[in-house]
């Protein structure tokens, strides 16, 4: 059931900000009384640490560990975080941990934290490709801009393949 009250805060905080994570709504919206909220948290500020949390460890660690399994080498690499976080949803609530950050410090530094590991893991990427440690971080914080602001620009839209083509530029 905890599991349930964090899904469905990080629903309400990606449709109206952390001001929308309220526990009368989330118990509402789940059918269930708001004493079951006191059982798994002591209150609101437990609740937004297990959502700020959760999305360190699934978006980050979680999706960094499945993709460093991925045995294509650099450009199958790329390739699938790209999709997972562009075509698949798993960079949805980023923008709305970034906004919460702005008002937030403590977020701030968590956030700052998660984006200092995932190019750390990109870095890694790269240099297992056969790239120097400069050059590695650079295409990594050159790609992992990419994946934070492309869900941003809706036009143009990109065209088929276009992915591809990014990620054999990069690898290049």
């Amino acid at each position: 059931m905890k599991a349930q009250w964090v899904a469905a805060a990080l629903v309400s905080l990606r449709k109206g900000g952390v001001g929308a994570v309220r526990v009368e709504r989330l118990a509402a919206d789940l059918g269930i009384s708001k004493g079951s909220f006191y059982w798994h948290f002591r209150n609101r500020g437990d609740l937004l640490d297990a959502v700020l949390a959760y999305w360190s460890r699934e978006m980050t660690d979680v999706e960094f560990e499945r993709i460093e399994a991925v045995n294509s080498g650099l450009a199958g690499r790329l390739l699938a975080l790209a999709q997972d976080v562009l075509e698949k949803g798993m960079g949805r609530y980023d923008p709305a941990i970034r906004a919460w950050a702005r008002a937030d410090r403590k977020v701030a530094a968590a956030v700052a934290q998660v984006d200092r590991r995932r190019v750390r893991a990109l870095t890694r990427f790269f240099e297992q490709g056969g790239f120097g440690a400069a050059e590695a971080r650079t295409r990594a914080r050159l790609f992992y801009t990419f994946l934070l602001g492309e869900p941003q620009v809706r036009s143009p839209a990109r065209d088929a393949g276009e992915l591809e083509r990014m990620v054999k530029i990069l690898q290049a």
